[in-house]
């Protein structure tokens, strides 16, 4: 099989983006896990034409004619995981989308930590829509690259589109949360740019992606 890293380069994250493709380096090689190859797909929207929905849909398209069996969506200013991907060989005979724990550092730190109060391992859709959502899921996973093709990221939305794309997965596919960590959040290095967000309106929009799907369980629950 093989995986493709999706990174879009937005504006402000040139001076880190050779740190994260150092890192996914590293971890393909210290073991590429079920995959005979990884490839880095670096989308470059410096300019901020595109935002990170359409430049995400490019690196699809783009997996999908390279014959890419699996794709990890990895921002700029993150770090791969040197275990990532042997530690997610273990799903990918069952699973169509793989997320691990979220993991956080401040940018300028070398100390990493799981956030605190976060959903822990789960396959259940119920449990990621009961939490917060910066307590259940992040960008950062493996999805098969048929999944991601057929679902695709929202373009009209410049915030949480991120958020509604993974109700899509879970909604679609056979999904699970698992105890790994698969990269490395750093925060404070918030991308600019005419299509950027920052974290309050980020939240804002993902918890409307949230209450929509509550809203949409609820009813297919409430149906004779």
């Amino acid at each position: 099989m093989k995986c493709m890293i999706i990174t879009p380069l937005g504006p402000g994250h040139e001076s880190v983006a050779a740190e994260c493709r150092q890192s996914v380096r590293a971890a393909a090689a210290a073991s590429s896990g079920p995959f005979t190859d990884v490839f880095h797909l670096i989308v470059d929207d410096r300019q901020g034409a595109l935002g990170r929905s359409a430049a995400r849909n490019q690196g699809i398209a783009r997996a999908r004619e390279a014959g890419a069996d699996w794709l990890f969506f990895l921002d700029a200013d993150d770090l791969m995981s040197p275990a990532a991907f042997s530690a997610v060989q273990r799903y990918t005979s069952e699973y169509d989308a793989v997320w691990g724990m979220i993991c956080e550092m401040s940018y300028g730190h070398d100390r990493s930590q799981l956030r605190a109060g976060q959903l822990g391992s789960t396959e259940s859709f119920h449990e990621i829509l009961s939490v917060p959502p910066f307590l259940s899921l992040q960008i950062g996973h493996f999805v098969k690259t048929a999944l991601a093709g057929s679902i695709l990221f929202n373009e009209d939305m410049d915030c949480g589109e991120d958020f509604e794309f993974y109700c899509r997965e879970w909604s679609a596919g056979r999904c699970i949360k698992t105890s790994d960590v698969f990269f490395v959040n750093r925060r404070g290095l918030h991308s600019t740019g005419p299509r950027s967000a920052d974290g309050q309106q980020w939240l804002n929009a993902a918890e409307r992606v949230v209450n929509n799907y509550r809203q949409k369980l609820a009813t297919a629950t409430d149906r004779p």
